[in-house]
């Protein structure tokens, strides 16, 4: 288990699959980081290559990392706030597929490839800092919110910089900044493609949007969606959104269809470590000790199983045990010590 910090607490998302780790006063995600990471996810495939800036605690990150077994880059300046997303990414057991940046995502192009990525996702500051306005006292929020340390046209540049040919910027925001928006992707060769309004209620105006953006492209064929109904009379949620934040019954049922792999890491006789992948522990425990596990443990038994994890995803474990086996044996050790594991 990650340490809590002070005030902080650990929520889910995608009914109990995610856990993330939140401050009781001050940052925590919300339903446009959902929604656009739902939005985003569909263009996502396994061989992805994946950017998140002004990433916050990774919460949307990490929920479109729960669909598929891309890489993601994900890049946020506040201190705190990325010590929340990388303990969260190592609940997860996603350290291995998330990297986390505390930097600016002005200068991310110093520090990340440039026409490299598949899919940029960007959940900006909503709010311009106009003259005599009073910005939210809480640094984290005000940062989050107002354009305080980058603004629209400068995260709009950068996106189009690092994504590839016909790449795409997935992005939440306010309707009305939509003319800015649209203004300053045509200026940096983005073009928005498909635009859905989310409304509170049907009938009222749109008060969220999330837009689709294609790099080097035709700037005609923009798809204007129905607006999305969030809530029902009484405030609750509508099935649409509920299927975004919660896990369906039929998904469950589907889910339960999958079969169980490990990654597992083993104590060796000579005090090494082995990390290895496998659908059975007990059995594959025991041909270690018979000697027809690996060629590494054969000469180094017994051997002793003293950590594993589960996934639903064969590859997802595989990345794991290969992601393990790459590092070096201190790192292993600390790896090891941070699951409370005695070796």
């Amino acid at each position: 288990m990650e340490k809590l910090l002070k005030n902080e607490r650990i929520d889910y998302m995608y009914s109990d699959n995610l856990r993330i780790i939140q401050n009781n006063t001050s940052f925590s995600f919300s339903l446009d980081t959902l929604l656009l990471a739902a939005a985003a996810k569909d263009a996502i495939k396994d061989n992805s290559k994946v950017a998140d800036l002004c990433a916050g605690n990774c919460a949307a990150t990490m929920y479109m990392a729960y669909f598929n077994r891309a890489h993601y880059d994900a890049v946020e300046i506040q201190k705190e706030v990325v010590s929340q997303a990388r303990r969260s990414i190592a609940l997860n057991q996603m350290e291995n597929r998330i990297q986390v940046f505390q930097k600016n995502v002005k200068d991310a192009p110093d520090f990340l490839r440039k026409d490299f990525y598949d899919v940029i996702v960007v959940n900006p500051p909503y709010f311009k800092v106009a003259q005599n306005h009073k910005v939210n006292p809480d640094p984290a929020k005000a940062i989050a919110r107002h354009e305080l340390l980058i603004n629209l046209e400068e995260i709009i540049t950068v996106a189009s910089g690092l994504l590839k040919m016909k790449g795409k910027m997935f992005m939440v925001h306010r309707p009305e900044r939509l003319n800015e928006i649209a203004y300053f992707c045509l200026k940096h060769d983005l073009s928005i493609k498909i635009v859905q309004p989310y409304v509170s209620h049907r009938g009222e105006d749109s008060n969220l949007i999330i837009i689709e953006a294609v790099k080097h492209t035709g700037s005609d064929g923009l798809v204007l969606k129905d607006a999305i109904e969030v809530h029902d009379k009484q405030g609750n949620y509508l099935p649409a959104i509920q299927h975004i934040i919660r896990e369906t019954d039929s998904d469950k049922a589907e889910r339960g269809k999958d079969k169980t792999y490990y990654f597992y890491v083993l104590l060796c006789h000579d005090g090494s470590f082995y990390g290895g992948f496998t659908d059975d522990l007990a059995k594959r425990l025991k041909a270690h000790n018979t000697g027809k596990g690996a060629k590494y443990t054969k000469s180094r038994r017994p051997v002793k199983m003293i950590y594993h994890e589960e996934f639903r995803d064969k590859k997802l474990a595989l990345k794991r045990e290969y992601w393990f086996k790459h590092h070096s044996r201190l790192w292993k050790e600390q790896f090891l010590r941070e699951h409370k594991v005695d070796f």
